[in-house]
């Protein structure tokens, strides 16, 4: 077993959970219930992590959760558009995909 992310967001953690079982990765959730005990028990110790039960599992499940980075792109009008953003600002043509 090997922990491959933790979050103090529980909702994150369960939609992580899911990608990776969709994925053939079984998955669990620890410290599912211990946000709760915040103030009672350290904080580090209560936040939810999400482990792998496969170790050789590992590497595809990293991948599979790392954030995908945007590439700028030039609208057709000539305005340089940033990744995040799927319409130009300036004509508001939708980026192509």
């Amino acid at each position: 077993m090997k922990k491959i992310i933790a979050s103090q967001d529980i909702t994150l953690m369960n939609i992580y959970k899911q990608l990776l079982e969709d994925n053939n990765i079984a998955a669990t959730i620890k410290n599912y219930y211990l946000t709760s005990g915040i103030g009672d028990l350290p904080p580090n110790e209560c936040v939810p992590e999400l482990w792998i039960l496969d170790d050789h599992q590992f590497e595809q499940a990293k991948a599979l959760l790392k954030p995908e980075k945007n590439t700028a792109w030039q609208c057709d009008c000539g305005e340089n558009i940033e990744g995040e953003f799927a319409q130009c600002w300036k004509c508001g043509k939708v980026r192509e995909s």
